[in-house]
């Protein structure tokens, strides 16, 4: 089974992002920086009708062991993929430089620079996520969420999916600051509802190669979460059981 689900192709762009160290996908800095979110390419495909909010308690079942290996390497492939193909039509499939990697290419809503680097990985989350919808479509339909929205309150506790109907709405009424301090993973395996998450998964794309695996994320000063760590707060907002995982070009799957 794991052989047959990691030949499929990967087809098509959806929103995603980057950063030289590994950074997180642009709907992501989107929530963060509502003013990046311009143009109907900010606004993503709806998924759910109504806001669903529960304490989610109970949520982090095991996932068994098969199902979590397939979906891991259907993984891995698409991020392989996706660095060789953005590669492959941006670079002549050569790796950059440090100096190429760091490169201002460009200016975002804000006004602010965009290297080389983070363009490039914007493209690569974008290959890789549809690739992921085909690929893992195929092996546990309705059963993962791509960039599903949590907010997360950690007072009650309580965690609240947000639907992309929702997500939606509010970048194209200009209102995404309402989004800021909601959780973002790239992909969700879960029991039928992003709510009963079972492993969650972010892809990382260095722009340099390395041996070394990427960082996860720390909120940056400013934040509502200041300070920790991207998938420290993936685990206690969704009482995951596993702890979330990194998937990386030539590196693979990275706790």
């Amino acid at each position: 089974m794991v052989l047959a689900v990691g030949l499929g192709g990967c087809a098509g762009p959806r929103q995603g992002t980057y950063e030289q160290r590994g950074f997180d996908t642009p709907s992501n800095s989107c929530r963060t920086q509502p003013a990046l979110c311009i143009g109907p390419e900010s606004v993503l495909p709806g998924i759910r009708a109504a806001e669903v909010a529960v304490v989610a308690a109970g949520a982090g079942a095991m996932l068994d062991a098969d199902t979590r290996r397939a979906a891991e390497f259907v993984l891995k492939e698409c991020a392989e993929q996706a660095r060789s193909q953005v590669l492959l039509r941006e670079h002549g499939g050569q790796s950059p430089t440090k100096e190429e990697c760091n490169e201002v290419v460009e200016r975002n809503a804000r006004g602010e620079p965009v290297t080389r680097a983070m363009k490039w990985g914007t493209a690569m989350h974008q290959v890789a996520l549809e690739c992921a919808r085909q690929r893992l479509g195929t092996l546990i339909p309705g059963r993962f969420s791509l960039e599903p929205t949590y907010r997360f309150d950690r007072k009650a506790p309580k965690t609240t999916y947000v639907p992309q109907e929702e997500v939606n709405a509010l970048l194209r009424q200009g209102r995404g600051a309402e989004l800021k301090g909601t959780l973002v993973p790239d992909v969700v395996i879960h029991e039928g509802h992003p709510l009963q998450a079972q492993a969650v998964y972010d892809f990382k794309f260095p722009c340099l190669s390395s041996e070394t695996d990427p960082p996860w994320r720390r909120y940056p000063r400013g934040h509502v979460y200041a300070g920790e760590y991207q998938h420290q707060l993936y685990m206690e907002a969704l009482k995951l059981s596993e702890v979330p995982i990194r998937i990386v070009p030539r590196i693979g799957v990275a706790p």
